[in-house]
């Protein structure tokens, strides 16, 4: 046979004869190791055992047969080798560039053309992974037929060697046959068959996951999570801004009007013990108490602007919420320069309210809490603190830094946390009545510092003080 490795036409009747004369073992590896394209190498390894090697000492030269020296065959032997039983290994490999050239190099190793048949190799690629899939069949039903030769049978009378089939039964337990198939990825699969078996289908599965894949999927997934993270947090801010409106105070209204409206009396206050003073630093701490937003038009008026007020007051809104920067916020005005220039010249105007270090020191000494809480932006509240230097402030709450201002409820729940102060058990002090407003219906005793009483008739519905002395002032006794 011309250009093939003859079916081991010579290396298998000798082994067959090894067989039928002795009880030699005879160990047959056939593996078949496919590439990611579906090419790949067929290996045959025939190993002998001691006893079987005495018998034939030439066996190495025997199977080294003309068409496996030949290149034109495609196969390459290796050298024999020793293995780690004591065992003599022979072995031969040959490519292959398809499956249908698979089968004609799986044809090449025994007698009969159907031992190795039907096999197909399958890859599917998809989003992050490659799945692999090779099936075939392997017929060993043929038993001592695959590894004799049909002439010298038919020259011994139809019987292999000479002998009766059944006489022959040993030898096929002597020949193991072993099938290894190793994809691109994943472990390989070894099937031991016997001779003589009758056909058996084989399959091997593997998956291969791109680790840029992975991660790009992983990053798919997380959008996805963040999405809808984000669908949730914006529906739950919906909510709770909904809540506050709700919860927002009418400034015109005080506990006695509001208990008037819902036609009940009001409950009875809960037993108070001052735990914290809390002091709204514009107006109570630092002078002028102007409002802010009024201050600034002021501000760009002096400095040649037409300011529109209502402009001005959102633009200020938006600064102390922590939505808009201090350049933002001057540049939205229409003031040009330095803005860290214009900030330091609006808040020179700032000076310390008479008596104010005193209290906060006789707070201090009495070893009550003093915390400030405004409606400011974080940067100039800071500026400040550190240029007009009140010691003795234990907690500052700065709309800019938690996203509310007062009177909404939000900024004085960040206070009762940030102090671990019950609203009952806290005072605030402010010179805006809507502030006070709102700390009164959440429970806080409420004190206004106002220049003056009012005219006989107005009343603010909180304790009213012009002066820091007024709060240790004897009562009169009744």
């Amino acid at each position: 046979m011309v250009g093939r490795f003859k079916r081991l036409r010579t290396a298998v009747p000798l082994l067959a004869l090894l067989l039928a004369l002795t009880a030699c073992q005879v160990d047959i590896e056939v593996g078949i190791g496919f590439n990611e394209d579906g090419s790949g190498v067929v290996t045959v390894d025939v190993a002998l055992d001691e006893q079987a090697m005495d018998l034939a000492p030439d066996i190495t030269s025997r199977l080294l047969t003309e068409d496996i020296e030949d290149p034109a065959s495609g196969w390459s032997y290796n050298e024999p080798r020793i293995d780690d039983q004591g065992r003599t290994s022979f072995s031969a490999s040959k490519p292959f560039s398809s499956t249908e050239q698979l089968e004609s190099v799986l044809s090449e190793i025994f007698i009969s053309d159907d031992v190795f048949r039907d096999f197909t190799f399958e890859r599917d690629t998809s989003f992050a992974q490659t799945d692999y899939r090779v099936t075939g069949v392997v017929d060993l039903s043929g038993g001592l037929d695959l590894v004799t030769d049909p002439e010298l049978t038919a020259r011994l009378g139809g019987e292999p060697f000479g002998e009766r089939t059944a006489n022959l039964a040993g030898a096929l337990e002597a020949v193991t046959v072993r099938l290894v198939l190793d994809l691109p990825v994943g472990p390989e699969k070894e099937e031991v068959l016997q001779l003589g078996q009758g056909a058996q289908r084989i399959t091997l599965t593997g998956q291969d996951e791109s680790g840029a894949a992975v991660t790009l999927r992983w990053v798919a997934w997380a959008a996805f999570a963040l999405v809808g993270l984000s669908i949730l947090i914006a529906v739950a801010g919906y909510l709770l801004e909904r809540r506050a409106r709700d919860r927002s105070i009418d400034p015109t209204f005080t506990q006695d009007s509001l208990a008037r409206t819902t036609g009940s009396a009001p409950a009875p206050p809960p037993q108070r013990r001052l735990r914290v003073v809390v002091l709204n630093p514009l107006g109570v701490l630092y002078e002028p108490a102007d409002d802010p937003a009024e201050l600034l038009a002021s501000f760009a008026a002096e400095r040649g602007l037409e300011p529109d007020d209502e402009e001005v007051q959102q633009l200020h809104n938006q600064a102390i919420l922590g939505r808009i920067t201090p350049a933002e916020l001057w540049s939205g005005i229409g003031l040009d320069g330095d803005p860290a220039e214009l900030t330091e010249e609006f808040l020179s105007q700032y000076t310390v309210r008479s008596g104010a270090r005193d209290f906060v020191a006789e707070m201090v000494r009495r070893e009550l809490p003093v915390a400030c809480l405004t409606n400011d932006v974080s940067s100039w509240s800071t500026a400040l603190r550190e240029r007009l230097e009140i010691d003795g402030v234990d907690t500052w709450i700065v709309s800019s830094d938690v996203g509310v201002c007062m009177p909404a409820p939000g900024i004085y729940e960040a206070l009762r946390r940030t102090t671990s102060v019950p609203y009952e058990h806290a005072l605030l002090v402010d010179v805006g009545v809507e502030h006070l407003d709102a700390a009164q219906a959440l429970g806080m005793s409420t004190a206004l510092l106002a220049d003056a009483r009012p005219e006989d008739g107005e009343a603010p519905g909180h304790a009213l003080v012009t002066s820091f002395s007024d709060f240790f002032r004897r009562r009169p006794r009744s």
